[in-house]
């Protein structure tokens, strides 16, 4: 256990330096955004960034997975996935270059046409550094990943806000992604020491190909899942209704997507090297539910319980009907951790049809349940995520109950009392302090709720407490 304590503190103190560097400067960026465009113009960028991350997910792929997750690689496999991603990569900018007149057609907004065009660029950059990422991951080195991504992303910020005040509207979110995208490449390009060969290996595409196939299916189908429902309200509704949709979904994302990024890209490769032990597999994943469990519970139940002040401050009183959406999508998310290290269980250790079975039978009830919302109202859309994302915990938890011997109820015991516990803690406050104005309101209730969650915990859960304390002592010392 000590390696995979070493290894999983190594990668969250890069990553920790990453996102908790970036998350306050992209929460800034997006308030200044918010006050610098049109809601329109935000809905506008939304519509873009839909249709950039479905264009990049299948350049993607999941082969990068797939030589992850591989135990014997060679070189001849690293190369034979570049070219393949980088041919991949051309050929969805291509398509989408094509049909972008379509789909300003289609959603009766004549800007989008130019604007997808040009993502097209980003998608053929992202598809040239895949397999350098792949490369460091494999090995665990979660150093220059992070610091390549954190720095290209404070270049490129800036430099949107300054093209927003400018006047260069939603054309400054699109400079903003091509400047990150070509300073990422770079830096991949001259700091990773691999380089491809001019070489494709039939054998090597027919090893990784299964797997990378059902998992570029499967993180295709969650690229489209996630963005349909934003794909639905810029059809049915409008541009600023998507704005609204978008900032509120903004802020419930942005406490747990920290962590739950940190755990999808450090769990995957440490998990696929038990692969061979599944005692030490399941005890790893029930340390790691526990462990991610403490803090992203009160994370999202708190924004859930202050999320009337935290929308007024971040973005203003013009943008109050951000805050059912907010409170809804942030209990949503409570439980996106849950699902991310049962998938990464999965593939780990699991049967490989397993994982695109469960993603197909999960996707399919989301979408019924989408398409009996969407014409209703945006919160229905946001109750439907919610409903979903129960369903979906049911259905991972099963597969890991009866593929990888882990009993529904021993799961339920690792993570059901510290929600209970994070509700109380938050919304209890939230009550008390309902009259002040929104800051003192926000500040006041982190206060009171945080010295009750921990203290309770320090009372009735001391191992819990022990193990994150443990952890973090980890990350300022590394073995």
């Amino acid at each position: 256990m000590s390696r995979i304590t070493r290894e999983t503190a190594d990668g969250m103190r890069w990553m920790l330096l990453q996102k908790c560097t970036l998350q306050p400067v992209t929460l800034v960026y997006s308030m200044v955004l918010a006050r610098l465009l049109s809601k329109e113009e935000m809905g506008l960028m939304g519509l873009t960034a839909i249709f950039f991350t479905a264009a990049g997910t299948l350049a993607a792929g999941g082969f990068g997975n797939a030589l992850i997750r591989k135990q014997n690689r060679t070189a001849e496999d690293a190369d034979t996935l570049f070219w393949f991603n980088l041919g991949m990569g051309f050929l969805i900018a291509l398509l989408f270059f094509l049909s972008a007149p379509w789909l300003a057609a289609f959603f009766e907004t004549p800007p989008l046409c130019k604007l997808v065009q040009a993502s097209a660029l980003i998608v053929l950059l992202n598809s040239a550094t895949n397999v350098h990422m792949a490369h460091y991951m494999a090995q665990r080195q979660f150093k220059v990943p992070a610091l390549i991504c954190l720095g290209s992303a404070l270049v490129a910020m800036p430099l949107c806000l300054l093209l927003a005040w400018q006047g260069w509207g939603v054309w400054a979110y699109m400079v903003q992604g091509c400047a990150s995208a070509v300073l990422s490449a770079a830096l991949f390009w001259c700091i990773c020491p691999w380089r491809p060969r001019f070489r494709f290996s039939r054998r090597s595409f027919r090893e990784l190909a299964p797997m990378g196939c059902r998992l570029a299916a499967t993180g295709l189908l969650d690229t489209a899942y996630i963005h349909a429902r934003a794909f639905f309200i810029g059809k049915v509704y409008s541009p600023a209704a998507l704005a609204g949709y978008k900032n509120g979904a903004q802020l419930a994302a942005m406490c747990p997507t920290v962590l739950c990024y940190m755990l999808d890209q450090i769990t995957f490769p440490i998990l696929s090297t038990l692969q061979s032990s599944p005692q030490k597999l399941a005890g790893v994943y029930r340390r790691y539910m526990r462990l991610f469990t403490l803090p992203i519970a009160w994370l999202c139940l708190f924004t859930a319980a202050f999320a009337g002040p935290l929308v007024r401050v971040c973005y203003g009183p013009g943008w109050e009907e951000c805050v059912p959406y907010l409170q809804i999508l942030s209990i949503s998310y409570a439980t996106w951790h849950l699902q991310i290290i049962n998938l990464n269980l999965l593939k780990a250790g699991g049967p490989p049809k397993l994982f695109l079975r469960l993603e197909l039978i999960k996707k399919c009830l989301g979408v019924a349940i989408l398409i009996g919302m969407f014409f209703i109202s945006v919160q229905a859309i946001c109750w439907g995520a919610l409903g979903t994302s129960v369903l979906c915990l049911g259905i991972n938890t099963w597969a890991t109950r009866r593929y990888m011997h882990l009993p529904l109820l021993l799961q339920l015991r690792d993570w059901l009392p510290t929600f209970a516990l994070a509700a109380a803690c938050t919304w209890l406050p939230a009550l008390l302090l309902g009259k002040l104005a929104p800051l003192p309101q926000l500040t006041a209730g982190l206060v009171l709720s945080l010295v009750l969650y921990l203290g309770i915990l320090k009372r009735t859960a001391p191992t819990a407490l022990h193990d994150i304390w443990h952890l973090l002592q980890s990350l300022q010392n590394r073995e």
